[in-house]
Order: C-alpha cells, then structure tokens, then sequence
C-alpha cells in the first residue's frame, strides 16, 4: 500500500469535516473513501485491461455502500441548508427505481 500526502483548499476540508462520522472518522479515511468510491463509479477498479475483475463482489458492494452514504449524505447537508426537501428526494428517487 502507498501513501500520499495531499493538500486541498480549505472549502474541500468544510466538506470533508460535515462528511465525518458519515465516511469515516479520519481525513485520510474520508479522502480514501472518497477516491476509492471515484475510481468505482469512473470503472477504473472494475477493468484491468481486459483480464476479469479486479475486485471482489464484497469489496464493490462496500465502495457502493459508501457511494450511497455520500449521496445520503450530501442530501441531508442540502435539506439542512433550506435546499432540498428530503422526503420529496428520497420519493422521487424511489419513484425512479421502480420504473
């Protein structure tokens, strides 16, 4: 496993403390979340030139799990701020996956 030591501005480091405890406890936890759940939704992790998949079934169900914390979570904060009514969000998108 590599590290990376990252600088964000501070508006990215305002996200990231309103996603904690949601993602993680720790920043590095919560950027690593947050990459890792990228890499998933782009498919980088999913392909490896090719070859079958790079990543077990539970390993994707997990970085899902975390995409729908984010998504989850995002709403909330958007609800909090007077723009978003949740109920109606969490019904339209009920809605939508029962089409």
């Amino acid at each position: 496993m590599r590290r990376a030591l990252v600088s964000l501005p501070d508006g990215a480091w305002d996200i990231i403390d309103q996603l904690k405890p949601h993602l993680g406890n720790a920043d590095s936890e919560i950027v690593r979340n947050i990459v890792l759940a990228y890499f998933i939704e782009k498919g980088y992790l999913l392909k490896s030139k090719g070859k079958k998949e790079s990543i077990a079934n539970e390993e994707i169900a997990s970085e899902l799990d975390i995409q729908e914390t984010m998504i989850t979570t995002l709403a909330e904060m958007l609800e909090e701020k007077g723009q978003l009514n949740y109920q109606e969000w969490e019904r339209r998108v009920q809605k939508k996956l029962h089409k």
